[in-house]
């Protein structure tokens, strides 16, 4: 199932093979050995700043065809962003595939951490050692099928299930618990599901008095037109769609005998068929879901009832992108797993065994890979943000002395480096502000320039809070499961989610930790992108902010803002909850104020979808993506230039891609067939 693509054509490219990368250690002789050193900090080895050895170097950025400095650091292969897709990118060169020398690779990261948006947080006063993820928290072992390969196969990472709170079943689970909504809240109105049973919260039949103007044609149930609700995913998925080329291939793609060979080769032919489709003329890159609802007769206040009972911002991206994934993620639900790991489902890493089981942090993936490559001898600098990227003269030293055209990259704090190969491990935000003059805007194309113009930016926040007793194990009973709540600080609370300890496994009342108690990409209109909890952040996380996205609200605090933030989460808390609490008969004094908190605001710089406009040539995006300049050996890693937005998958689709453009081989612990369709072709289908 995992032998590699051995056919030499599948992983070359008119860049050359993987062996043409880079053959010789990195120069480094213009610096002097005094500036330049390595040192530990808590047992990771960095390159140090080095600003002295850059003291000679301007802080401009360099012009176009400008010569490139004496003083500058001299790097075959760089990467800029220290995210998991850039993390990814060094060690596979470095590390997995071999084919680059370590000394040859030098990855930048602005911050004083690796991760990006993959947040890791194991400090909270008073609760060092629970770790929690405030950015990127899980993945999905057979929708994602390289991230589960690389961290369970590759790395022999252990995961859990994401739905699992106190990560204490065994890891060969055959199912995870539900992940159900357990009340939700429309209009002030809270509508309970059966909390006993974690059956979840349904709207099979429309309540009497339920808070939206709908006329007789768009009720349902009993005496009505239509026997279940109409959302925006019944117009668009099923053997109903509206989308014909899905709509005829929906059964057959979720016929569960089928094998994965035979999905993986009908979700090529219906990506095929998607992009060459339309919808009333209208190419599907080219119109949103939303549109095609609306057109459809959707009405609004079917569009709020929707956005009440589900997570709807996504329908503003371009129908295409969905269609891909969807018939993609229907082929990798036929793959077969390894015998040992949890149930096909979220998961996520853990880490110790038995009673000290806990969750370990997405952050693990990063550090692991990061610390294998370090240990080869991969060059990294920390602290070091990236303002400009400009062609320059000469050669710079990257492929056997071949002549591709050197690249110099410019930090904002002086130092720069020139390159004969880089990787731009960064999403449109961080790209757009390196300026219209740089690369790979200043050469790409129209096509490319506007598929990154029509990425945007979703933002959001998660809060997690921390109390000395779990009260939602220990009095409410909810292990699993989520809420929609529409207080303004507690949207979308989950009860699996966060990191809980206990003295005695076997007894709740001994569980101590922390709860996602608000999850936001909108707000509860859904007019706002998760803009009140940042309203809450200490400073602006931008890419030319070098704020941290997180806050820190603690029940003692002297801050006026922290403790209106901490008085809205602890109201909100109580009044999302109160008919829960009445219908469990117990009183409001059960939801007691946390300790601490930990908000982090993800408003500026949060996950990318794209939204639907006229393209100029019938590339790809991903194509564009892995190299938007021909000759100019620049290539895109995030999830914003993958298929999967907001996912870590997407990230690595984007890697991989790029790495093969690089010449480098397809990863051996990888699905062959998987990697033909997603990488070699881009998942342009058959």
């Amino acid at each position: 199932m995992n032998d590699p693509l051995h056919d030499a054509d599948e992983h070359s490219s008119a860049l050359g093979s993987a062996k043409l990368l880079a053959r010789s250690p990195v120069p480094f002789a213009s610096v002097p050995s005094s500036s330049a050193h390595l040192h530990t900090m808590r047992g990771v080895r960095l390159l140090a700043a080095a600003v002295a050895a850059t003291a000679a170097v301007a802080a401009a950025s360099a012009a176009p065809d400008q010569d490139v400095p004496a003083a500058t650091l001299q790097c075959a292969v760089t990467i800029v962003g220290g995210g998991i897709g850039g993390a990814y990118t060094a060690w596979r060169l470095a590390v997995d595939a071999k084919v680059v020398p370590p000394e040859s690779i030098c990855l930048f990261e602005a911050t004083q951490r690796f991760g990006g948006r993959i947040y890791s947080v194991d400090n909270v006063p008073g609760y060092e050692g629970f770790t929690v993820d405030v950015g990127a928290y899980r993945f999905h072992r057979t929708e994602q099928p390289i991230i589960r390969s690389l961290v369970e196969e590759r790395l022999k990472m252990e995961t859990a299930c994401y739905t699992d709170s106190r990560v204490q079943l065994p890891m060969s689970t055959a199912e995870c618990p539900p992940d159900e909504t357990l009340f939700a809240t429309m209009r002030s109105r809270t509508v309970l599901g059966n909390l006993t049973e974690l059956s979840g919260f349904s709207l099979d039949t429309p309540m009497p008095d339920l808070p939206y103007q709908l006329t007789d044609e768009q009720m349902w149930g009993p005496g009505t037109s239509r026997a279940a609700r109409r959302s925006v995913d019944d117009v668009l998925y099923g053997n109903k769609s509206l989308i014909p080329e899905l709509a005829s291939r929906w059964d057959a793609l979720h016929d569960e005998s089928a094998s994965f060979e035979a999905t993986m080769a009908l979700a090529d032919e219906a990506i095929a068929a998607f992009r060459k489709g339309s919808y009333k003329g209208v190419p599907y890159a080219e119109v949103s879901a939303l549109q095609i609802a609306r057109d459809a007769g959707i009405s609004e206040e079917e569009l709020a009832l929707d956005t009440a009972l589900g997570w709807t911002p996504f329908y503003q991206t371009n129908i295409l992108g969905d269609l891909i994934n969807t018939v993609r993620s229907a082929a990798t639900e036929r793959m077969r797993l390894p015998p040992s790991g949890p149930a096909a489902d979220m998961v996520l890493p853990v880490t110790g065994t038995g009673a000290g089981r806990k969750r370990a942090g997405m952050n693990t993936i990063i550090q692991r890979m990061m610390g294998e490559a370090m240990s080869a001898g991969v060059n990294v600098f920390m602290g070091h943000r990236a303002v400009a990227v400009n062609r320059a003269a000469g050669r710079a030293p990257n492929v056997d002395g071949a002549a591709a055209a050197p690249l110099l990259v410019t930090f904002a704090n002086g130092v720069k480096v020139a390159t004969g190969r880089l990787f731009l491990n960064m999403g449109k935000p961080d790209l757009v502000s390196l300026g219209a003059t740089s690369e790979p805007l200043a050469s790409g194309s129209a096509d490319f320039v506007r598929r990154v113009d029509a990425a945007m930016v979703l933002g959001g926040t998660k809060t997690y809070c921390f109390w000395p007793r779990a009260w939602w194990l220990a009095d409410l009973g909810l292990t699993s499961g989520r809420a929609i709540a529409d207080t303004p600080a507690v949207v979308r609370p989950r009860y699996h989610d966060g990191p809980v300890q206990c003295a005695d496994p076997a007894n709740v009342n001994s569980c101590r930790g922390g709860l996602l108690v608000s999850y936001s990409f909108d707000d509860p209109t859904g007019t706002a992108s998760g803009f009140y909890g940042a309203s809450y952040g200490d400073a602006p996380n931008s890419p030319r902010s070098g704020a941290e996205p997180t806050t820190i609200l603690t029940a003692n605090s002297t801050v006026p803002r922290h403790r209106l933030a901490m008085s809205a989460i602890f109201d909100g808390l109580r009044t999302a909850h109160a008919p829960v609490l009445d219908a469990l008969g117990l009183p409001p004094s059960v939801i007691t104020p946390p300790d601490v908190c930990i908000v982090a605001s993800w408003f500026d710089v949060g996950l990318h979808i794209h939204r639907p406009v006229p393209r100029l040539s019938p590339a790809a995006p991903t194509e564009l993506y892995a190299q938007p300049v021909a000759g100019l050996n620049i290539h895109l890693v995030n999830e914003a230039w993958g298929d999967l937005h907001g996912w870590s998958e997407g990230s690595l689709q984007s890697a991989e891609r790029a790495l093969r453009v690089a010449g480098a081989p397809p990863p051996t612990w990888l699905n062959a067939r998987l990697y033909k369709s997603v990488i070699v072709q881009f998942n342009k289908g058959a």
